[in-house]
């Protein structure tokens, strides 16, 4: 029996995500479907595509080689399919939306809400990655339009507007040393109190790290709530978009640091989809409604 698109789905979902459970979330199968769908695949081709020696099943090097064909295949099925749909000028079923973590939500919902009104049978899947992670999931085919920074990183074959900035700022709990400490702040005196700062998400090539303290101390963390309740605890300082600390600065709980070290003191946010992905009317909606949210349109980057 030859291979079927449902197990180069399963293979390339579990390949991608990391784990079993993640990729049946994604497929929206149980665990021992995906899991009997890639044994199945295995079988056809006599080759062990996963080790599953440890903990969590990793591709062998013959899986890696197999893993790069494949998504070439499933790339090339779920662009055909959104083209027939195009072509119907029926609605996706399913819009995959992937915002960068330090993205305000407010702009971003109300477009949601709007097309919601437009399409209300479509099953929308919206989620955070961080610095490169968000832009990866456009060259994995797990998303349709991200919302990213695209600092340092290699466009060619995307198309990007801009959406807005977001003002990083550097804060700490009022009651901390650095708190208290002379203007501007000494290198030195910085990296003796420990910096929070966001674990990349992408699991490839493209990860990045953004005003990262080199040499001192730090808290790694995954998402931004974390990062604040850390930084409120007072058990560490770290920079955080402008929107996220405004109550804490209001409240008078956080302070602005001065600190010169950081690269960047604004995240120029862009909408972003694959040039080779046709897009469906409500991806489309979505698209020219968040380039309006977004406030006053720049040149889109050359890619």
């Amino acid at each position: 029996m030859p291979m079927t698109l449902d197990q180069l789905l399963a293979f390339h979902a579990v390949a991608s995500r990391g784990t079993f459970a993640a990729a049946a979330s994604e497929l929206h199968k149980s665990q021992p479907a995906v899991t009997k769908l890639v044994q199945n695949l295995e079988a056809e081709l006599g080759l062990e595509l996963f080790d599953r020696s440890a903990y969590r099943a990793t591709l062998t090097a013959i899986g890696r080689l197999f893993f790069e064909r494949a998504a070439e295949v499933v790339a090339g099925a779920e662009a055909l399919a959104s083209f027939g749909l195009a072509l119907g000028g029926a609605a996706e079923p399913i819009v995959r939306v992937v915002l960068e973590a330090v993205t305000p939500l407010p702009p971003v919902l109300g477009v949601l809400r709007q097309v919601q009104s437009l399409f209300p049978t479509v099953r929308y899947e919206l989620r955070t990655e961080r610095l490169a992670g968000a832009l990866e999931t456009l060259h994995d085919a797990s998303a349709d339009l991200v919302i990213t920074c695209t600092r340092g990183l290699d466009t060619r074959g995307m198309t990007t507007q801009r959406f807005g900035e977001v003002p990083i700022l550097p804060v700490v709990r009022h009651d901390h040393p650095l708190a208290k400490a002379a203007r501007p702040l000494a290198n030195a005196l910085l990296r003796q109190y420990p910096q929070v700062v966001l674990r990349d998400s992408a699991r490839g090539e493209l990860t990045q790290t953004l005003n990262v303290l080199e040499g001192g101390l730090r808290w790694t963390v995954t998402d931004v709530a974390s990062k604040l309740e850390i930084i409120e605890a007072g058990l560490g300082w770290g920079g955080l978009p402008a929107h996220v600390v405004a109550p804490g600065l209001a409240a008078e709980r956080l302070v602005v640091l001065d600190v010169r070290e950081f690269d960047v003191d604004i995240i120029d946010l862009y909408v972003v989809r694959k040039k080779d992905r046709p897009v469906g009317p409500v991806a489309q909606a979505l698209w020219s409604r968040l380039l309006d949210a977004g406030g006053e349109p720049r040149p889109s980057l050359r890619g």
